[in-house]
């Protein structure tokens, strides 16, 4: 039996076969949609039908994703980690963008003192640890994130180095960079949200002349850095940003993390993206392509394109 269960929440857009390798499980959100309620679990064969339902061609933005209530979170937990292991890493998405941070945290007194039955009748003795860490980060973000931590735990780092290998090094490293298709859609979620990425005169402007930003997610900061004449053209710069990065020796950690809500052979077909996976290839750097998950997309709209690495500097986007 795993002795660490590593934990992230469904907005970590981290390949499907990537988190079975590492054993990452799957914290669920909850998609409300008018009186309906839908699990977003990363089932990525799901994604697409959600993407349909959800997202495509909608502009009222009935739909939001909701993070379990600290209870929900205690009898997740229960049912399916606390007799498998004797400790748990939760990874969250950043706690600027989500209360499931605060819920977590308040729901590890009540997970730990309600596993002692559960322990018992599964063998394990000692009280259950739980260990909650805020990423900082979304989507592929937060995967880059999640997949480092994971992979120091399965080498035997302890719980609390890895939490302060997040908080002090991996955290801020974080670049991740989205380009919106439906301006309309990511307008309205941003100004409901109280952000400026996309404001009213960068939204009457992109829509008359095709023109999408390019936005870029640091240390807790949102800005359009960019404009490109289309979203394809903003993904085509984002990608070739990322292939100088690799080339210019900026990575902290030799993985790319790309994610796009929508077909991802899209992507694939895209020659930037092609350019890329070959110099990650030759470069030795892991190129990680991962439909965007559905609590992420429902604030960006669909066929948005993200894309993340690490880099202790901040290399200049051209």
């Amino acid at each position: 039996m795993q002795e660490t269960a590593i934990l992230a929440d469904a907005a970590c857009d981290l390949p499907r076969d990537v988190m079975a390798q590492l054993k990452i499980h799957t914290i669920p959100f909850r998609i409300r949609a008018g009186e309906h309620f839908v699990a977003d679990t990363r089932d990525e064969d799901a994604l697409p039908t959600l993407y349909q339902q959800y997202l495509v061609g909608r502009q009222d933005h009935y739909a939001e994703s909701i993070p379990l209530l600290e209870r929900e979170l205690e009898e997740h937990l229960l049912r399916n980690v606390v007799a498998h292991c004797d400790r748990a890493i939760l990874f969250t998405i950043a706690s600027s963008r989500s209360k499931l941070y605060a819920h977590a945290t308040g729901a590890v007194i009540g997970t730990v003192a309600r596993s002692v039955r559960l322990r018992k009748e599964a063998g394990r003795t000692g009280l259950f640890d739980l260990t909650v860490v805020d990423t900082g980060a979304i989507g592929p973000g937060q995967a880059l994130i999640v997949r480092e931590a994971a992979r120091m735990a399965a080498a035997g780092a302890s719980p609390q180095a890895v939490r302060e290998a997040v908080e002090t090094r991996l955290r801020d490293a974080a670049h991740m960079f989205l380009v919106p298709d439906e301006l309309l859609y990511m307008y309205t979620r941003a100004r409901q949200k109280g952000e400026g990425s996309i404001t009213l005169g960068r939204y009457v402007m992109g829509s008359a002349f095709n023109i999408r930003p390019v936005v870029r997610m640091h240390r807790g900061h949102t800005d359009a850095i960019a404009r490109a004449r289309g979203s394809e053209e903003g993904a085509r710069r984002v990608l070739q940003h990322a292939e100088q990065c690799i080339r210019g020796g900026d990575l902290m950690v030799p993985a790319i993390s790309v994610c796009y809500a929508g077909p991802l052979d899209a992507v694939r077909a895209m020659p930037a993206f092609q350019s890329l996976e070959r110099t990650a290839r030759a470069q030795g750097v892991a190129l990680m392509l991962a439909p965007m998950s559905l609590t992420v997309a429902l604030n960006v709209g669909a066929r948005a394109f993200g894309l993340s690495y690490l880099s202790e500097s901040q290399p200049p986007f051209e």
